[in-house]
Order: structure tokens, then C-alpha cells, then sequence
């Protein structure tokens, strides 16, 4: 239809005072005040998005559910941001009953991951009862669980082991001393996360399963950041080949603001880039998601300047550690075991960062592809579809009749309004530092996500 045609059928214009929109249909004209305008293209809007058939989709055949599964936690880290997570049992909540065995019972074989996140699952009974229920009825799911690893004793561990779960021990610290300085200062803490984390490494090595052994993270601030070397050291000597360093956000706009704080960042940053070059290959380091400073790509060049030879006599005891480690051979038996346990394959950056990267490629450029197949939950049923989005829908807006549509759920405006923004690379309402956010082209997507040999 020529522009010309379809002014004369429908068209909108403003008066000459400027105050009133003109519009025309099918040459009648209609004045309307610009708010009522602006509903009316609100739901023109609706219709164009909701008749749409490009934007619609079956139940997804790729699903991720992120759960906040309860809102309670027992440990009392100084650096948490979590404000609505209570400590002990007082106040809890808990994703009801009635959603996990009923209303989800579609999803779950259709589902890839189960993320149960935010708080501390182990910390509650019916964390334990819904994942010993996942892995029995419904075990093709892969199940990611952050812990801070005072509740995971041998019950969890065994559970954990049997379902290959991708586990992260968030553990802060390379002693008793930091651990009461940077994360909680309570006496007794710290030996009873070690005792736990060395007893599933014994578990999995018994069952033959060490090729799944968990990731470890540490927060970075003040307190602490001498020892990030040192927290390396410890775990690539403990065999753990997948490392995450966080930088506390909390003192984010101190560090980022006061000259000596930024030189500790720097100072920090220079270290972690050294180390993930000497031992590029044999161990994941990951650190670059919250850096407070915004001169990376300056401290990277600084640093591949350097001899690597002089970086491995630097850290020639780091390098010794590490000597038999191989990440590609990892891959490859991380993947024949998932295949032998009937488990949805991950892309080698996938399995070693211990994330689920929801891109695809359209029109030969990445986009994320969250609004296809993601849901991420609340305890209270607010949800989004990342967790770089603000929660902006509740769950028992879907229930009708004891039940929910999930076809008509994925297929709501909220769903389709976001397919269509982001097949045009609009990310409106995304946190800007959302790593999904920046366009790959199809050949860097496969580099960064498909294994290749040697690379």
C-alpha cells in the first residue's frame, strides 16, 4: 500500500493550534485530545503485536526457570545486596505447593534448567524436597544451585553428585580470619563451609564424578583484595578449574571515585588479568562482570605487552598447580557424561563459566533470546523474563480456574512486546551492562559459544 493510500485510509496529524490530533479512517475525520491518541495507539499497538504471527511460539522447547525460591538465608554476609532476604526462618516464604507440582507439571519437560537462585535453597527443607523431585521424575532437567556451603552436608551432596548439578560455592575467603573480616564475623563459620566443600569433592571423586566439580567465587573489596592470588591458589590446588571473582558493589563508588581505592581496583584487576593469561587453557577465571573502573581495555594491553614468559615465572607456583589441567579434555568429558545421564548439552563457554547464555542468531547478528524461553520467579509470583530486568508481571494475574495457560502465558503481550523489541536489537528496561546486550555477529557468536578444538 502506497504512503499516499494509506494517509487517505488512516492518518494522524495535529491541528492547527496544536492542541488536538486530527485523526482520518476511511475519510472520516475524528478530533482527539493527544492522550486519548495515545491510547488509541496503545491499542493499535496491542492488536499489531497480539495478530503478529511471527511473534508467536509454541510452549518453549528450550526453557529456563530461575527461581527465588525462598527469601531466606543463614548467613549474614556484610556485602549482601539481597534487602529483602531474611536471615534464619523467621518471615520465610516459599514458592507454594500447589505451583511446583501442579501448575509447573507442563514445564518441566519442556524444560533445560532449573535455577534455583537469590537466597539459600539448602537453608530450607522444601528446597531439598522439590530438587529430590526434579531429579527423580524429571531428570533430563540440568539444575543450577549457588550455595554459600553451611547447610550442604552429605544429604545435599549425595543429591547434588547423582544429578550432576552445576554447582558455585560462594565462599569469600582462604581462611577463618578473612572470612569473619570481609563476609560474616561469627565464630565457626568457615570451618564447617570447608568441611562441606572438601566432603563433596571426596563424593565426587568416589563416584567417579570430579569432572563436576563446582565452581568457587569470592567478593572482592577493601578487606580483602590481597588475597585474591592466594584464593586461587587455593582452589586450583583443591582441582576446582572454574573461578569467580565479584567486586563488592557496595563499595563500588567508593573504589570507583577515591584515587586510592581505584588504584586498589587497578592493582586488583592487573593481577586477575596476568593470572587468567598464565593459565589460559587450564583454568576458567571469571571476573569482569561488576569491575568498578572503566579502563579494562587499557589494563589488558598493559598486560599483553608482557613477556609470557615473565608472567610464568611470576606465577610459576600458580603455574605448576595447574600443570595437568586441561579445560578442553574437561569439556569433552563433562559432555560424554551429561550425554550418558540423558542431560541437555551446554556449549563449551557455557560449561565452563557455569551460566546459560540465551542468545540465537537472527537476521546474522545475536539477540537475546530470553523473551523465548525464559521465566524467572518469585517466591510472591512477580516475574520477568531475566535477571537483568525489574520484575514487571505476578503470576496470579495467569491463574484461571486453578490452573494457567502456559501457551497463552508465552504468548501474552508482555512476552510478544519483548520478542518484538528485541529481534530490533531494543533492549528498553535492560540493565545497561547486561553482557547479552552487546551484538555478535554470527561468526563471533560461534566463536564464543561453539567448542572448537584448540582454539
Amino acid at each position: 500500500m502506497s504512503e499516499k493510500l494509506l494517509e487517505k485510509v488512516f492518518s494522524i496529524k495535529n491541528d492547527k493550534d496544536g492542541r488536538h490530533k486530527v485523526v482520518r479512517v476511511l475519510g472520516a475525520k475524528v478530533k482527539f485530545s493527544k492522550q486519548k491518541v495515545d491510547n488509541i495507539k496503545q491499542k493499535i499497538n496491542y492488536l499489531k503485536i497480539m495478530n503478529d504471527k511471527s511473534l508467536q511460539i509454541d510452549l518453549p522447547d528450550d526453557l529456563t526457570l530461575q527461581l527465588a525460591f525462598n527469601n531466606n538465608c543463614n548467613c549474614q554476609c556484610k556485602f549482601c545486596c539481597g534487602n529483602d532476604i531474611f536471615k534464619g526462618t523467621e518471615n520465610r516464604k516459599v514458592i507454594p505447593d500447589k505451583w511446583l507440582y501442579e501448575y509447573f507439571l507442563p514445564l518441566y519437560p519442556k524444560t533445560s534448567n532449573i535455577v534455583p537462585t537469590h537466597a539459600e535453597i539448602t537453608h530450607t527443607p522444601e528446597g531439598y524436597k522439590y530438587l529430590s523431585f526434579i531429579h527423580e521424575k524429571f531428570p533430563h532437567i540440568n539444575v543450577f544451585v549457588e550455595t554459600n556451603g553451611i547447610a550442604f552436608d552429605k544429604k545435599w551432596a549425595e543429591l547434588a553428585s547423582d544429578n550432576l548439578m552445576r554447582l558455585n560455592f560462594s565462599i569469600n575467603a582462604i581462611n577463618e580470619e578473612y572470612f569473619k573480616k570481609t563476609v560474616w564475623d561469627k565464630d565457626g563459620i568457615y570451618p564447617v563451609v570447608q568441611k562441606n566443600f572438601d566432603q563433596y569433592l571426596q563424593i565426587l571423586k568416589d563416584k567417579g564424578l570430579f569432572a563436576f566439580k563446582p565452581s568457587v567465587s569470592c567478593v572482592i573489596n577493601s578487606t580483602n583484595y590481597e588475597t585474591v592470588e592466594d584464593f586461587i591458589k587455593m582452589y586450583v590446588k583443591k582441582g576446582i578449574q572454574s573461578i569467580i571473582i565479584f567486586f563488592d558493589l557496595i563499595e563500588n563508588h567508593v573504589w570507583a571515585n577515591e584515587k586510592t581505592d581505584k588504584n586498589i581496583v587497578e592493582e586488583t584487576v592487573i593481577k586477575l588479568i596476568e593470572m587468567e593469561r598464565v593459565l589460559k587453557g587450564k583454568v576458567a577465571i571469571g571476573w569482569r562482570l561488576f569491575i568498578p573502573t572503566n579502563n579494562v581495555a587499557e589494563l589488558d594491553a598493559k598486560v599483553n605487552s608482557i613477556d609470557i614468559n615473565e608472567l610464568n615465572a611470576k606465577y610459576s607456583e600458580l603455574l605448576e598447580l595447574a600443570k595437568d589441567m586441561d579445560l578442553d579434555k574437561l569439556f569433552e568429558e563433562k559432555t560424554e557424561i551429561r550425554q550418558k545421564y540423558g542431560k541437555r548439552p551446554y556449549s563449551y563457554y557455557e560449561e565452563l563459566t557455569n551460566v546459560c547464555y540465551h542468545q540465537h542468531i537472527y537476521n546474522h547478528s545475536s539477540i537475546c533470546s530470553n523473551a523465548w524461553s525464559h521465566l524467572r520467579l518469585t517466591y510472591d509470583g512477580d516475574f520477568t523474563v531475566c535477571p537483568w530486568r525489574p520484575y514487571e508481571q505476578n503470576l496470579k494475574d495467569y491463574i484461571k480456574n486453578d490452573k494457567i495457560d502456559w501457551n497463552k502465558f508465552f504468548n501474552s503481550f508482555y512476552y510478544r512486546n519483548l520478542r518484538k523489541n528485541f529481534k530490533e536489537s531494543c533492549y528498553s528496561g535492560c540493565m545497561p551492562n547486561c553482557p547479552a546486550a552487546a551484538k555478535l555477529t554470527e561468526e563471533e557468536f560461534n566463536n564464543l559459544f561453539l567448542f572448537k578444538k584448540g582454539k
